[in-house]
């Protein structure tokens, strides 16, 4: 399992498991040191708190979360060190900082992967436990507090042309809205629907504080015999301002939001346009 920086082989074997976190900060922070006086731009993607896990020996055996707490602290560490960087460097006045997740815990690895609280299931599925993940934003003119409100990762590309004053894509529909309004004055999200997809097919449909399953489907075989996919004869429908569990189906009590949703879907469906040189996709543990 080598580390590779452009052709070069640096760490191999065992190395690399020891090092990797704390090998990657290093770097993002040379990177900046480097770059000060230019404008750049850093996506750091740390293969941890994916398994298998590692921590450095500073970090092994110091959190009450066991291993899997000790890499959540040194990733922690990293980002301190990151914004350190960042403000010695006077560049924390122009710099925006996100750190966020692709999906929820991967519930089989049990204490080796994180919690989704009160969501319902985990990573691999389209329940809210898989999907819904927390995302910070650091910056300046960004209004310190809490926002519960609808938002994707889609939504940091515009977010991040409109406050750089950069020219917005316009050759194509965007999936993403812009959340600078939010960020900067705490509007609400211009964000009103969310589309679950899962091997390339759509398992469900938010809207404002409703959600639709069409299809569900356990998480890569857990629990054991859980993977089979069900096509719904009638949507399971979920208020998750109130039942953010997805415990109680409210489907026969509003049809009509069935209806809403459904056209919904279909004006999204109509303004897809798959490229033609999409290779089969095999979806993991299947």
């Amino acid at each position: 399992m080598p580390l590779i920086e452009n052709n070069e082989i640096l760490l191999k074997d065992q190395l690399i498991k020891l090092l990797l976190l704390k090998g990657i900060t290093d770097k993002a922070v040379e990177f900046i040191k480097n770059n000060k006086e230019d404008n750049f731009f850093i996506y750091l993607a740390h293969n941890l708190p994916h398994t298998p896990l590692f921590a450095s020996d500073n970090f092994l055996g110091k959190s009450k979360r066991g291993l899997y707490g000790d890499v959540i602290e040194e990733i922690d560490h990293g980002i301190g060190l990151i914004i350190e960087e960042l403000k010695k460097n006077n560049l924390d006045k122009n710099t925006i900082v996100v750190f966020t997740s692709d999906n929820g815990p991967w519930l089989p690895f049990e204490t080796h992967s994180g919690s989704a609280g009160l969501l319902r299931e985990g990573k691999g599925t389209t329940w809210e436990g898989g999907q819904r993940i927390p995302g910070i934003f650091w910056g300046n003119g960004i209004k310190p507090g809490v926002i519960n409100d609808l938002g994707s990762t889609m939504d940091i590309f515009p977010t991040l042309l409109e406050m750089s004053n950069t020219s917005m894509v316009n050759d194509r529909i965007m999936d993403g809205v812009s959340i600078k309004n939010t960020l900067l004055k705490h509007e609400p999200s211009k964000r009103e629907t969310i589309f679950y997809y899962r091997s390339r097919e759509i398992y469900a449909v938010r809207h404002g504080q409703y959600k639709a399953h069409l299809i569900t489907q356990g998480a890569y075989n857990y629990p054991k015999g859980s993977n089979r996919k069900i096509i719904l004869d009638k949507p399971l429908l979920y208020n998750l301002n109130i039942d953010p569990s997805e415990k109680y189906n409210v489907a026969d009590k509003n049809p009509e939001i069935l209806v809403e949703i459904n056209k919904i879907l279909e004006k999204h469906k109509k303004n897809l346009k798959a490229p033609n040189d999409l290779l089969k996709y095999r979806e993991f543990g299947s």
